[in-house]
């Protein structure tokens, strides 16, 4: 981990097709809302949250017990995204829930 201020760039492709750009050299990735907005080519933005969520909270947790000398591994998480619509109608992630094993 780092103190230093994290930054990514994307850059529209096509249609809702994202190209996400890392620093230090690593290979971009793709992002791409499903059908009917887009045409589902990488995992979509929600994925891409919940999935940052999760390995946050996985890695949070290895380091807390590897600080205790414990060794949890393999660590495993699942979250599930709540998708729906907020008071103005409008498509937003109500809410994540993460279940580490």
């Amino acid at each position: 981990m780092s103190d230093k201020p994290e930054s990514v760039e994307l850059q529209q492709l096509q249609d809702y097709r994202f190209e996400i750009r890392f620093a230090d050299g690593l290979p971009p990735l793709q992002a791409d809302e499903p059908a009917p907005l887009g045409a589902g080519e990488g995992p979509s933005p929600v994925q891409l949250l919940a999935s940052a969520v999760g390995n946050c909270l996985s890695a949070s947790l290895l380091f807390a017990l590897r600080k205790y000398k414990q060794a949890p591994e393999p660590i495993g998480c699942r979250v599930a995204a709540d998708v729906g619509r907020n008071a103005e109608g409008r498509l937003r992630v109500l809410g994540l829930q993460a279940t580490l094993t």
